[in-house]
């Protein structure tokens, strides 16, 4: 036996309200809508008229819709009003048609809002007035009338009391101004006497830049840098693009505002442009993009990613053109979208290839533009940290060595793929325990002289996972030069969690840690150049050099912002104390 489904109304009318709109002033879009795609219908009977949209605010909280369009026939309310899903435009929906609503369900947004829906309407094909009456358990009943009514539709709606608001004028009139300015069917809207059209506003993809320019400062209180014209065969869609002024996180969410042939579909669609086109506010039209069934969004179909890619070939030539017809634009829209260019390039070939050589990087000599760079070294030399360029900077700038920092978010992806664009340059990762071994090395007798001090320097740093060298390098007032990375770093975590733990977790630690890794060894490369290390080095004074290795050791700690362990603290403290106690002695002495 062949049975029917049951449509429980109330619990349709429940599901619109509180999952497929996202607000009860969605009524307004909807009977605007029915309204308008009336019209639609009766231009295409062949029938001459002007068309209109007339909204009246009556006291009591109670609103009516008319539009001379259409109208219903007796049967075709029994076809469209009775049946939900079911449409006037269902036998269009694969054309190019100029009909806005498809889905059969936007009338039903009426009962959020009103505990009644009173309809009266004339066809256009010539049969007499009715009048329907529906309410929200799914009853309803029709009658003709005897009075003369003209061709059209008119919706009666009382306001249930929790949603009053929406029916009082200035609700309804930003409402209607809101979806409905760029609407080519005049809308009216009428409180007693008081006349006045909604939709007089020229559509932002109609205006010329300046205008554009204009229109975006008045409406969002900035003037953007420059308008983008947005064009896309696919979808039918036009549109305006506007650069921000001012730096966005990529995690803001995007208000892109689309239309579908000409009302508000979205004010906050984030998808229509491409993730990477964050530093631009979008209007855009439509009239073929297909939209979800709550007409708040688009179907993410074929057609909608073919059109929003074409979108964004449209931003991408915009600023390959703009790099030479105005280079200043371009190099303040670099300068205020950095950041989130850099993880835009990242991303797309295209983009990396335009952007890259207008970018700034952190290097050794200051920050510096990626075609000066280009321009001054063929090597160059990438700390994949922050902690590591800071280790090396200083040092570097004065060994005349180009040293780039990787270190912030996207800059080491960007920075290796230098040689992409500039085939002659080389791009290698700074080992910074190996980054000494640059330095210029001592001869053959100071390599003997020095020989005593290295094995009593390895003897004492050896438990803070620490090795020494002597090598010439610039500044000479830079005695001591400490490298570590990220594995020698997790060594001394993992030492001190070990000595805090429990025994239980402590033995997990050593376990994982000898497992995995063998240790690696910080360096410590003392300084040639500098007259305290050739002192040091001269003295001949084990108690002496003892103290100015712990010195140098913590000292180089403390100039590299390096945490320092109890025992460090200890070694600082013992030996400063050893300087102040031979000052002190050779004072008394002297005396």
């Amino acid at each position: 036996m062949t049975m029917n489904f049951q449509v429980n109304l109330q619990g349709l009318i429940d599901l619109l309200s509180n999952h497929l709109y996202s607000d009860p002033g969605i009524f307004i879009r909807e009977l605007l809508q029915n309204g308008v795609d009336a019209v639609t219908a009766r231009k295409r009977l062949g029938q001459s008229f002007e068309g209109q949209v007339l909204v009246e605010v009556y006291p009591s909280e109670t609103l009516s819709f008319t539009d001379n369009g259409s109208g219903l026939t007796a049967e075709e309310i029994e076809q469209f009003l009775a049946r939900i899903g079911s449409t006037t435009k269902r036998g269009d929906l694969d054309l190019a048609d100029d009909y806005i609503g498809q889905f059969g369900v936007g009338l039903l947004s009426c009962f959020v809002v009103s505990d009644e829906i009173v309809l009266i309407t004339r066809s256009a094909k010539g049969d007499g007035a009715l009048e329907w009456r529906g309410k929200p358990d799914g009853t309803y009943g029709i009658r003709s009338l005897e009075r003369e009514v003209p061709v059209g539709t008119t919706v009666f709606l009382k306001a249930k009391p929790e949603f009053a608001e929406f029916f009082q004028y200035d609700q309804v009139e930003e409402l209607l101004h809101k979806f409905g300015q760029y609407l080519s069917t005049p809308i009216i809207l009428k409180e007693d006497r008081y006349e006045r059209r909604i939709n007089v506003s020229k559509a932002p993809w109609d205006m010329k830049k300046e205008e554009a320019l204009a229109y975006v400062e008045e409406t969002s209180y900035y003037r953007p840098m420059d308008i983008i014209p947005l064009v896309s065969a696919v979808g039918g869609v036009r549109g305006i693009a506007h650069v921000l002024p001012h730096a966005v996180s990529l995690q803001d969410e995007k208000r892109h505002r689309v239309y579908l042939k000409n009302m508000l579909l979205s004010d906050k669609l984030s998808s229509i442009l491409p993730p990477w086109a964050f530093f631009v506010n979008g209007i855009l039209n439509t009239d073929s993009l297909r939209p979800t069934a709550s007409r708040e969004a688009f179907q993410e179909n074929e057609l909608f990613f073919a059109a929003r890619e074409e979108l964004g070939e449209c931003i991408k030539r915009y600023l390959m053109e703009l790099v030479d017809r105005e280079p200043e634009l371009f190099q303040r829209l670099v300068r205020v979208h950095t950041e989130s260019i850099k993880a835009m390039a990242v991303e797309d070939q295209d983009l990396y290839e335009l952007f890259i050589r207008h970018l700034s990087f952190e290097t050794s000599f200051g920050d510096l533009r990626v075609s000066d760079i280009l321009a001054s070294r063929k090597e160059i030399l990438l700390a994949p940290t922050v902690d590591e360029f800071r280790q090396i900077a200083r040092v570097a700038k004065s060994e005349e060595m180009l040293v780039v920092n990787g270190g912030y978010v996207h800059d080491l992806d960007l920075a290796r793929r230098l040689p992409w664009v500039d085939s002659s340059a080389t791009v290698r990762i700074v080992n910074t325990l190996e980054f000494a071994e640059r330095f210029k090395e001592l001869g053959a007798e100071e390599k003997a002289e020095v020989q005593p001090f290295l094995e009593l320097s390895d003897r004492l740093l050896s438990g803070f996972q620490c090795q020494s060298l002597v090598r010439w390098f610039e500044p000479a007032d830079l005695p001591v030069l400490y490298n570590t990375n990220q594995e020698v770093n997790f060594f001394r975590l993992a030492d001190d969690a070990e000595e805090k733990a429990d025994p239980l977790y402590a033995e997990v630690v050593r376990v994982i840690r000898d497992a995995l890794y063998e240790r690696p060894y910080a360096r410590v490369c003392y300084n040639y150049n500098n007259p305290l290390v050739r002192k040091a080095v001269e003295s001949g004074n084990p108690r002496m050099q003892k103290a100015c290795i712990e010195l140098f050791y913590t000292q180089a700690l403390l100039l590299g912002n390096h945490p320092m362990n109890a025992d460090e603290l200890k070694l600082m403290n013992d030996s400063l104390l050893f300087f102040m106690n031979e000052g002190l002695a050779r004072t008394e002495v002297d005396r």
